[in-house]
């Protein structure tokens, strides 16, 4: 390209670069900070879907939002080489980096999705738990996550006309992608779908907090489960809101300024979330084998007391299943 420098890009284009580091680091600092309770939670116990599904989501995230940074990091593509090369090896290398440039894009977007599908399922997973995992709500998560992928796939398996460089301004080099710009959005529906399952799963915790807010004030795990769900939910939608916008706005230096956080937002909160669950129920099983060492339930007569009743019910709400464990 070239013209004048577009200073507002360029400033945007620092604002996306600051982004991707501050979340790369948030998320190094995050593995670090929870690197003892992964150790003690997840792998000193027995294998299930929840310690595989936290494991490889916590590892892939690390992994891809580093990567992600290092790419947004490069001051290259740059075309300052040109000048001492000749015309045809500086032909050859203006392909390779705008190559580069534009698909970057499919890798990161194949990856976000993944990150996605597999964040949404483990927080399926405590709202099935909280659900008392029936086949009703089993299916129902079974429809999202399907639709959900069906979803991505369409918005980007199918040919669009999304614009993906390395120079979207001149002088302004860094890999951008953004929606034409005849006023068509495409890459605003993969928003939309994320939002659209959010929405669904923030109504579940909120429905289900209110439902057990009583029961709740009495087993820590319920009040934790619930608490962190709900925040969870509540978070992140605006979150994945905030990134519709940024895309229906559609401005190229613009578009991934919110990506990054709600790539590593979303997957610390459900990896916190799960580490929150099983923290609960360990401690939980530890206190119940110190405090209780010798006493047995028993099924609840009409004339049992509400005190025995009470303690039962606390020490099923520390159990979850260790098949699962969830």
């Amino acid at each position: 390209m070239s013209g004048p420098l577009n200073l507002s890009g360029l400033i945007q284009a620092g604002w996306e670069r600051n982004a991707y580091i501050a979340c790369a680091t948030l998320v190094g600092y995050e593995y670090l900070l929870q690197l003892d309770a992964e150790v003690e939670f997840f792998w000193k116990q027995r294998w299930s879907i929840a310690k595989c599904l936290f494991l490889w989501s916590r590892y892939y995230s690390v992994g891809f939002n580093i990567s992600n940074a290092v790419i947004f990091m490069q001051s290259k593509p740059s075309f300052e080489m040109y000048v001492v090369v000749s015309i045809l090896l500086s032909s050859l290398m203006r392909i390779i980096v705008d190559f580069i440039g534009s698909t970057f894009f499919h890798w990161q977007n194949t990856g976000a999705s993944l990150q996605v599908i597999t964040t949404h399922i483990i927080l399926e997973l405590r709202l099935y738990a909280m659900y008392g995992s029936t086949r009703k709500i089993l299916a129902l998560f079974m429809c999202l996550t399907f639709g959900e992928a069906l979803a991505m796939g369409l918005v980007f398996g199918l040919p669009s006309r999304t614009v993906g460089t390395n120079e979207p301004f001149p002088g302004v080099l860094i890999c951008a992608d953004a929606d034409p710009l005849d006023g068509t959005h495409w890459v605003v529906y993969y928003w939309a779908a994320i939002l659209v399952i959010e929405g669904i799963l923030l109504l579940l915790a909120l429905y289900k907090a209110w439902q057990h807010r009583t029961s709740a004030r009495g087993s820590t795990l319920m009040q934790q489960l619930t608490r962190d769900s709900v925040l969870y939910f509540f978070t992140i939608f605006w979150i994945y809101l905030a990134n519709l916008i940024l895309w229906y706005y559609n401005r190229i230096t613009l578009d991934e300024l919110g990506t990054a956080f709600s790539f590593v937002l979303s997957s610390i909160f459900a990896n916190k979330l799960l580490i929150s669950v099983r923290s609960n129920h360990y401690r939980g099983l530890s206190d119940v084998d110190t405090y209780l060492p010798s006493v047995h339930f028993i099924k609840r007569s009409p004339g049992q007391s509400d005190i025995s009743r009470t303690l039962n019910n606390t020490v099923e709400l520390t159990t979850f299943n260790e098949r699962t464990g969830v």
